[in-house]
């Protein structure tokens, strides 16, 4: 199919991987919603995980803090896998600081979005992550 949209490619299937509820529907909201995407959720690092392996995704957003896996172990094995290791990542976290953007960032992440983020703007960022990535 033409993935073109007013001459930006979009990413169709976008994976969240967050364990809060309520950020869960506000990302998949600003996702599908202002930017036309397919958004699948997992709960934590180990189901995000199985799902990037089996699903596939056009583009990873990740929360550095997780239950049973935190978000730089789930990147390193994502980027340890043949099957997972093209796939952009972008981390959505708290963690603001200077210090944990560039540890994201030196872990191998494309981008790294902070929250509390703007829902209508969530979108824009996301792909122009995404066209950096893929160059």
């Amino acid at each position: 199919g033409d993935e073109r949209n007013g001459g930006r490619e979009m990413p169709h299937t976008i994976l969240l991987i967050e364990d809060e509820p309520d950020i869960q529907t506000v990302v998949k909201f600003a996702l599908e919603a202002t930017g036309g995407h397919n958004v699948i959720v997992a709960d934590d690092g180990l189901q995000g995980l199985e799902v990037a392996r089996k699903e596939q995704p056009d583009v990873i957003l990740l929360d550095v803090m997780m239950p049973r896996m935190d978000g730089h172990e789930l990147l390193r094995l994502l980027k340890a896998s043949d099957k997972t290791n093209t796939i952009p990542v972008i981390f959505l976290s708290a963690k603001a600081q200077q210090k944990d953007v560039d540890a994201g960032l030196d872990l191998g992440a494309d981008g790294y979005l902070t929250k509390p983020f703007d829902s209508r703007t969530l979108s824009d960022e996301v792909e122009a992550i995404v066209r950096k990535a893929r160059g």
